[in-house]
């Protein structure tokens, strides 16, 4: 797939700031060597250039955790609150304006992610401002390129700087258990048009130091890219719950109330979740792993990877 023009010159375009700033940097780092000026400490606020192609999937292990975002596709006004099985842990989201973020919109902080752990790996500098061309994140994330999705990019941008989480979750190991309160991402911003209409081609997003502080610390897990291929919120998150939790145990079992709580659902009477989880263990859709009901009422997630599960088994009956 060709990207249009106007993509392609924000690229270039990002590309030679990208050049730029190390030309400077370099001048500066000669300057201070020769004696000359001290280098501008107060120029305008960086930002991370995610124009990487070849990068994995990474998704942070803090809301991989917690259910944060929404389930449900209509727009959410609710205030949401959860606290983990053991009461350590506790989180508190209030939506704003546009409604809560939903696990659709979590794309967005996916692909910054994913982008900023590539280049961490790489050696390289890292902002909390991430600027992107809306084209390459749509096309990252299994959309289409039409107008309205382009609209949709902006409304799930809306709503994740308007939600806001009060948490005593600690990322990047800075801290203690006090509750914190912050957006998802703090703001963002459209930086470059489409000649002739309202369509955004390059965005910025300023993270949060929550997440920001985690991507650092690399609290983050693989995921597969055909996360972006599964339509339903809960599927999604039942993906992330399994990747975090089976890993590389092969199996996990979990109570199916609790797992509804770790999803994030509300939906009122367990027989109903049981209900839209057998519809898709019966579909079979996750990447990489199964689910099944147990005899004893549990659900069990299990790899699909025969050679791991079976040396799971193995060294279970030791």
């Amino acid at each position: 797939m060709i990207p249009p023009a106007d993509v392609v010159a924000a690229r270039v375009e990002m590309m030679r700031q990208a050049r730029a700033k190390r030309a400077q940097e370099e001048i500066d780092a000669q300057a201070m060597k020769l004696g000359g000026l001290l280098p501008d400490k107060h120029k305008q606020v960086d930002f991370f250039v995610a124009d990487l192609v070849d990068y994995a999937l990474k998704d942070d292990q803090a809301t991989m955790e917690a259910p944060i975002f929404s389930l449900t596709t209509r727009e959410d006004k609710k205030l949401w609150r959860w606290t983990s099985s053991d009461g350590k842990k506790t989180v508190e989201v209030a939506p704003g304006f546009y409604g809560r973020a939903t696990q659709h919109d979590k794309d967005v902080l996916i692909y910054c992610t994913s982008q900023l752990v590539a280049a961490l790996n790489a050696g390289k500098k890292l902002q909390r401002v991430v600027r992107f061309t809306a084209y390459d994140f749509l096309v990252a994330t299994n959309r289409n390129t039409r107008g309205d999705d382009y609209e949709r990019l902006r409304d799930a941008l809306n709503r994740l700087a308007g939600t806001q989480i009060t948490t005593n979750i600690v990322t990047g190991k800075k801290g203690g258990r006090a509750a914190k309160g912050f957006g998802i991402i703090d703001t963002w911003e459209v930086v470059e048009k489409a000649p002739g209409d309202s369509r955004m081609v390059a965005v910025e997003v300023k993270l949060s130091d929550w997440l920001f502080n985690a991507i650092n610390a690399k609290e983050v897990l693989t995921i597969s890219r055909d996360y972006f291929r599964l339509r339903k919120p809960l599927e999604r998150r039942l993906y992330e719950i399994a990747r975090k939790h089976t890993g590389a145990q092969g199996m996990w079992d979990i109570g199916l109330e609790a797992l509804r709580d770790k999803c994030g659902s509300t939906v009122a009477r367990l027989r109903q979740f049981r209900a839209e989880l057998e519809t898709i263990i019966k579909a079979d859709t996750l990447p990489e792993y199964r689910l099944t009901l147990t005899s004893d009422g549990k659900v069990r997630f299990y790899t699909r990877d025969i050679q791991q599960l079976a040396n799971c088994i193995l060294k279970g009956k030791k």
